[in-house]
C-alpha cells in the first residue's frame, strides 16, 4: 500500500484522539482547580499547550495531505473587511508579544477593502506568516503588518527586524514544529484567494514577506449573514494554537486561559 494511501485513516483516527484528550481536559480542569494546591495548575498547563501543538500539527499535516492528493482544501468565501479582520487579529498578536518583551505594530493606509474571502483560511495565512516574524524577531525584537489597498488589489506586509543569525533560507523555513509546511500552506492559501505571495530577499536583517490579492466588486446578492455554527478551530483560540510553539507555559495556565 501507498504511504499516502494511509494518511487520512491515520488523520482520522489522531482526530478522534485528540477530541477524547480535548474532553478529558475539560472534565479534569475545573476538578483540579477546586483543590487548593496550585502546583497541578502546571501540570495541567504542560498538557494544555500539548494539546495545542499537536492539533496545530494536525492541522498542518491535513492541510498538505490534501494538498498532496490535489484536493481543494473547505473555502468558504464570504464579504471580509479586510482592514476590520487584520485590526482584531493585530491586537491579540500585539498583546501577547509585549509579554515577551517585544514590540508589534499594526499600519493600515487608505481605505479598508471589502473582499469575497474565506476569514478563516484569511487568518490562519497572516498567523503562519506573523508566527514566523515574531519567532525571527526574537523576544525582545521587532515586527510588524501593513495592508494597502490602491483600489484594484490589497497589499499585505509582514516584516520583522531579524534578530537571529541569517540562514540564508526563506524566512518560513526557520520555524521549527510544524515539517516545514509554513510557507506552503499559506502559499495554497493566497492561491485559492487568486493572490500571490513573494518572499523578499534582503541585505540587511530582517525578513519581509508580501502577499497581493485582488479586490473585485462585492455585489448586493452576496452581502448576506455570515453561517454560524463553523469553526475549523474547534473552539480554540486560533492565535493561541498558531503561536503555541512559540509561546512559553505560562499562557496555558488555566487562570490565564480564556
Amino acid at each position: 500500500m501507498d504511504a499516502k494511501d494511509w494518511v487520512p485513516d491515520l488523520l482520522d483516527e489522531l482526530r478522534e484522539q485528540m477530541g477524547n484528550l480535548s474532553a478529558a481536559l475539560q472534565l479534569l480542569t475545573p476538578a483540579i482547580r477546586e483543590q487548593e494546591n496550585r502546583k497541578y495548575d502546571q501540570y495541567l498547563a504542560i498538557a494544555t499547550q500539548s494539546l495545542y501543538r499537536m492539533l496545530r500539527l494536525m492541522r498542518s499535516a491535513d492541510f498538505a495531505d490534501q494538498m498532496e492528493r490535489g484536493e481543494e482544501p473547505m473555502f468558504r468565501p464570504a464579504p471580509v473587511d479586510l482592514g476590520h479582520l487584520c485590526d482584531e487579529l493585530s491586537k491579540e498578536v500585539e498583546s501577547i508579544y509585549s509579554q515577551l518583551g517585544g514590540t508589534f505594530h499594526y499600519e493600515w493606509e487608505g481605505k479598508s477593502p471589502i473582499l469575497m474571502a474565506d476569514p478563516h483560511l484569511l487568518r490562519r495565512m497572516l498567523l503562519l506568516l506573523l508566527d514566523s516574524a515574531l519567532r525571527a524577531a526574537g523576544p525582545h525584537g521587532r515586527a510588524a503588518l501593513r495592508l494597502t489597498y490602491d483600489g484594484g488589489r490589497a497589499t499585505l506586509t509582514v516584516w520583522d527586524s531579524g534578530l537571529l543569525e541569517e540562514q540564508g533560507e526563506d524566512p518560513m523555513a526557520r520555524r521549527p514544529g510544524d515539517l516545514g509546511l509554513g510557507l506552503k500552506i499559506a502559499r495554497e492559501i493566497v492561491r485559492l484567494h487568486g493572490g500571490s505571495l513573494v518572499v523578499e530577499r534582503r541585505r540587511e536583517p530582517g525578513g519581509r514577506v508580501v502577499v497581493s490579492l485582488p479586490v473585485k466588486p462585492v455585489k448586493l446578492g452576496e452581502l448576506h449573514a455570515p453561517t454560524m455554527g463553523y469553526d475549523p478551530n474547534g473552539g480554540f483560540s486560533p492565535v493561541l494554537l498558531e503561536l503555541s510553539d512559540l509561546l512559553p507555559l505560562t499562557f496555558f495556565l488555566p487562570q490565564n486561559e480564556e
